[in-house]
């Protein structure tokens, strides 16, 4: 039977875990580059062990999924509402046996493929070593920061949600001091998070849409960034059209130049940058001097 003071003090202490970020920082350098659902080019569906694999053959540091939680317990890669894409009218995956998951194949090019969803604990093996920044999965706490636990991912995790009490209260009481930053667009939002006694707050995933948000702001940008190491901003274009930071994204970076997309994000004084494109990304911010060719670990 095991011990649960052992098991405890077997636990990294939250200065452990920030360590191990500050050592990604050092061993990359400024901004990081997180992969959105990893790089899904091709025949490689997102949230996927493939389209992980794909992301850091492509230079990111860090990969961002999404999890659900099939009606019988088992986590999957997979952001829920994305049924219709994938699986060709599927039902909510959410609502299904893991074995009914696993008989699923992702849809390509109007086709089924031989692609099946990827369990999460079948990408944590996979990837020993590879950073993650586990997005939706909030709605699973604290059960899912157990198996994370017990897998022995917390050196390499990122957490991530809104700012929502009865989620940051789950994280807060959890033994293991995963490393977290939340979703904000104003630092009155940050401010109630850092509030919160037990957080192990290493920054910010900050959103701006117009020139009068907040976080439009570049001193408000530094004074986060000069206190907490991870300050994100996205170049993502999503589905539902939401300007993420003044509308200088990806798009604007591949069909303008990467000056025009990724120059201001840049610029911004965030500390990482999330992208659908991570080597061209990467190109760019090495043209500018500011990477340089390593990687951060993950193959």
């Amino acid at each position: 039977m095991t011990d649960p003071a052992a098991a405890l003090a077997a636990l990294p202490t939250a200065e452990e875990l920030r360590a191990e970020l500050d050592a990604l920082f050092e061993r990359v350098g400024r901004p990081l580059v997180i992969t959105h659902r990893g790089t899904t080019l091709g025949s490689f569906p997102d949230n996927t062990v493939r389209a992980a694999i794909a992301a850091l053959r492509s230079g990111t540091d860090v990969v961002e999924v999404d999890v659900i939680r099939s009606a019988d317990g088992e986590y999957y890669l997979f952001h829920n509402g994305y049924e219709g894409k994938h699986f060709a009218g599927a039902e909510d995956l959410r609502t299904l046996a893991a074995a009914e998951i696993d008989e699923l194949s992702f849809c390509w090019q109007g086709e089924r493929g031989t692609v099946r969803p990827t369990r999460l604990l079948d990408l944590l093996r996979a990837l020993p070593e590879a950073w993650l920044n586990i997005d939706r999965s909030w709605f699973y706490w604290p059960e899912l920061l157990d198996l994370l636990t017990a897998a022995g991912a917390a050196r390499r995790v990122l957490l991530k949600s809104p700012p929502e009490p009865e989620a940051l209260a789950a994280l807060a009481a959890h033994p293991t001091p995963f490393l977290y930053y939340p979703i904000v667009t104003t630092p009155e939002q940050f401010a109630q998070v850092r509030s919160v006694p037990g957080l192990n707050l290493v920054g910010a995933e900050i959103l701006a849409a117009t020139p009068e948000d907040p976080y439009a702001d570049p001193s408000a940008v530094a004074a986060l960034a000069a206190e907490y190491p991870l300050v994100q901003v996205n170049a993502l274009n999503l589905e539902n059209g939401a300007r993420l930071y003044l509308g200088h994204d990806d798009e604007a970076a591949l069909l303008e130049g990467p000056e025009a997309g990724w120059g201001p994000l840049v610029r911004s004084g965030a500390t990482a940058i999330q992208t659908d494109w991570p080597h061209l990304l990467r190109d760019h911010l090495e043209q500018q001097g500011l990477r340089t060719g390593l990687s951060a670990p993950g193959l």
